[in-house]
């Protein structure tokens, strides 16, 4: 697309908001390396998350806190959002768009670097910047999405012997990094007593809760990785009237369907609503809620994802899991490995009929996959204890003294 075209699609505004929210903050950035480049680093710790404060970063951030480390270092926070009120001592933080003298400051004085979204490298040779990633790997091809910068020493993997599946050696414009397999932050919150965060869902009681977790087909700026047509913009239920013989079944066994729309999904194509034993969860009431999908993970007795990286989040809590592939053989983006059935760890479902029975057999507390979910999550992770955030700070070397 030409300049004008540009203009045209997007306006002047956004335009001018563009330059001066990156061009003009990377000169400012550039300027201000010349005058810091030969001073010396700060105890301090860059953080950014996928949505301020959640996954990688709101873990490892947790950790930092609650072991005090904001005592000895400051804790700078790299925003999508306004920044909270009543942060911890020693805390602060900053949109990460816009001009700002002082966020600029800090990332050219920080000793350390965390990021998973919003990529965040060194500007210095001396300072250590790791890349945590979002999420765990899934079944969908994400090959070629992005090349990380230079200024990373070190990216999270998942285990050696999963690492030839994973290729993270391709997200890097240069060969100057490390792969560490100490687990991902994120998943410390698997390990803890959630249950409060259950309750920002629901005041109810139920026998069982199963969380659906389906990646998205179409997108927000209307991509479609999806050639079958999902009329109620999930997949495999098609009509209102079998989405309500779900609600009956989970009614019948008295179980509740957690169903969280993934961030990404364009939100126009989704028909369903709340039931008596249905929670729809959508970016902008998770947000409301402040839900956190691993605390709520933690507080589900099973999952049913399909593609995502969600199913091999909770693998680590060694609990039923079933994937909806109904639309397998239509899905668009391709997958990691040629034959996906090694890889998944549950019950494969393709029709109403196998989602009905996964219910029944998580409400009569039958668990036939137990034996392979294990093998799998063996294989992928090297550690199950809730200890990762922990293990990378030793790692790296900071310490609190």
């Amino acid at each position: 697309m030409n300049l004008i075209g540009y203009l045209r699609e997007k306006g002047i505004r956004h335009a001018f908001d563009t330059l001066v929210n990156y061009k003009l903050n990377d000169a400012i950035e550039n300027v201000l390396l010349c005058f810091y480049k030969n001073k010396p680093l700060k105890d301090i710790i860059i953080i950014e998350s996928h949505n301020d404060f959640d996954s990688n970063g709101g873990a490892l951030y947790d950790y930092l806190i609650s072991n005090e480390y904001n005592k000895k270092y400051r804790i700078i926070w790299f925003l999508r959002n306004k920044c909270p009120k009543d942060l911890p001592e020693n805390v602060e933080g900053y949109e990460y768009t816009g001009l700002n003298l002082k966020r600029a400051k800090y990332h050219c004085t920080a000793k350390y670097i965390f990021s998973e979204h919003h990529v965040i490298p060194a500007v210095r040779d001396d300072q250590i910047a790791v890349f945590m990633r979002h999420g765990a790997g899934g079944l969908k091809n994400a090959a070629n999405v992005m090349t990380l910068p230079h200024g990373f020493k070190y990216i999270l993997g998942m285990s050696k012997s999963y690492a030839h599946i994973e290729k993270l050696e391709r997200l890097f414009s240069d060969d100057d990094y490390k792969i560490l397999y100490l687990g991902f932050p994120s998943h410390d919150s698997l390990f803890k007593n959630n249950s409060s965060e259950l309750k920002k869902v629901t005041s109810q009681e139920f026998n069982k809760v199963l969380l659906w977790m389906p990646t998205f087909r179409k997108n927000v700026s209307g991509r479609n990785d999806s050639t079958l047509e999902s009329p109620l913009g999930i997949p495999l239920i098609n009509t209102m009237e079998e989405y309500e013989k779900l609600n009956l079944l989970l009614k019948d066994k008295n179980c509740l369907l957690v169903i969280k729309i993934h961030p990404m999904q364009d939100l126009e194509c989704l028909k369903i609503s709340d039931q008596s034993n249905i929670r729809v969860l959508t970016g902008p009431n998770v947000k409301e809620l402040n839900v956190d999908n691993y605390r709520l993970m933690s507080c589900c007795d099973a999952m049913i994802s399909d593609y995502s990286g969600a199913a091999y989040d909770f693998l680590q809590l060694d609990r039923p899991i079933a994937y909806v592939l109904s639309d397998m053989d239509q899905y668009k983006v391709g997958f990691v490995v040629d034959n996906i059935h090694e890889l998944i760890a549950g019950k494969e479902i393709y029709s109403l009929t196998d989602f009905f029975d996964f219910i029944n057999s998580v409400a009569s507390n039958k668990d036939e996959f137990k034996e392979k979910r294990e093998k799998i999550r063996d294989f992928i992770y090297n550690y199950h204890d809730g200890d990762n955030s922990s293990r990378l700070i030793s790692y790296l070397g900071i310490t609190k003294n």
